[in-house]
């Protein structure tokens, strides 16, 4: 090696007090050692780096370049070991989290809410994934955790229920059917419907298309849409009505009315939070319990 840390921090005190001696003692070395060290590093590239006169030692226009250069290299070092430190305690990591749009109006904002300002240390990465896609990233550790639609049954996988969701019919607010205080599925049945498309909204489709089944009835899918917002833009233009897991947060009811559907037996939508056993660090094991804390409130 031409040099090593010890020479570009040697040489960053010298350049900065600009002075032999007041560097010495900030590095807590004798001067001569200092002044060795430095006129190795010289030597080493090739290049004077300071100018050393009996009254003040100046910088020559590489050694401003290098103390710049050294200035950086040196400052994310420190950031690097500090960083590490903090991982290895578990008060700082990235946490890749995945979430449908069932638990992404509500839940997830929630639950990241809380645990940002308990954790402010730990960055949390939030990527949409519908619920098949989750298992398959969090089984490549592609993604920590996921929130998902049902339990995954797999032996690398653990996952804990943390929202219930009811099924909800959300109209125009002039509809006829927002006279009624809940719906059936025999009378949605009779409506055109906005629907997810099947490659983004796999699991609702399927537990809708089992609820109007289990009533002995088949839905007419009017238009779909792959995101909740362009469903809900449909449905305020009159296309249709939606079902939906529960009235969007960011929807006034000046907008949108929600109506809840009524079955027998009731349909229970259950979100889980999963991810690989063989992978749980403190981080994500505090993220795991802000989950269960925070979804208390969705166990209805």
């Amino acid at each position: 090696m031409r040099y090593d840390l010890k020479h570009l921090a040697t040489f960053v005190a010298v350049a900065e007090e600009l002075n032999f001696h007041r560097a010495a003692e900030r590095l807590t070395m004798a001067q001569p050692a200092v002044s060795r060290i430095v006129l190795e590093l010289e030597e080493r590239l090739g290049v004077k780096l300071l100018e050393r006169t009996t009254r003040k030692v100046r910088l020559t226009e590489s050694g401003r370049y290098l103390l710049e250069e050294a200035q950086d290299i040196l400052g994310r070092i420190d950031v690097a070991e500090n960083t590490v430190r903090l991982l290895a305690s578990g008060t700082k990591a990235i946490l890749r989290i995945g979430y449908t749009t069932i638990t992404g109006h509500s839940l997830v904002p929630d639950i990241t809410r809380e645990f940002r300002n308990a954790n402010p240390d730990v960055r949390v990465e939030l990527t949409y994934l519908h619920s098949p896609a989750q298992r398959d990233k969090i089984l490549q550790d592609e993604i920590d955790l996921g929130f998902i639609e049902g339990s995954f049954q797999n032996s690398e996988i653990e996952s804990r229920p943390v929202a219930h969701h009811r099924l909800m019919a959300l109209l125009p607010p002039d509809h006829p059917l927002t006279s009624r205080t809940e719906l059936t599925v025999e009378e949605l049945a009779r409506e055109q419907l906005v629907m997810g498309t099947n490659a983004e909204w796999p699991t609702l489709r399927r537990i809708v298309i089992d609820a109007f089944q289990n009533a002995g009835q088949v839905m007419t899918v009017a238009q779909e849409a792959p995101s909740l917002v362009g469903i809900l833009g449909l449905v305020t233009a009159g296309v249709g009505i939606t079902i939906f897991t529960g009235m969007p947060r960011f929807c006034g009811e000046q907008a949108i009315a929600p109506r809840p559907i009524v079955t027998d037996p009731p349909v229970i939508v259950e979100s889980h939070l999963a991810w690989r056993r063989a992978s749980i660090s403190s981080a994500k094991r505090r993220f795991i319990e802000t989950s269960q804390r925070v979804g208390r409130a969705y166990m209805t």
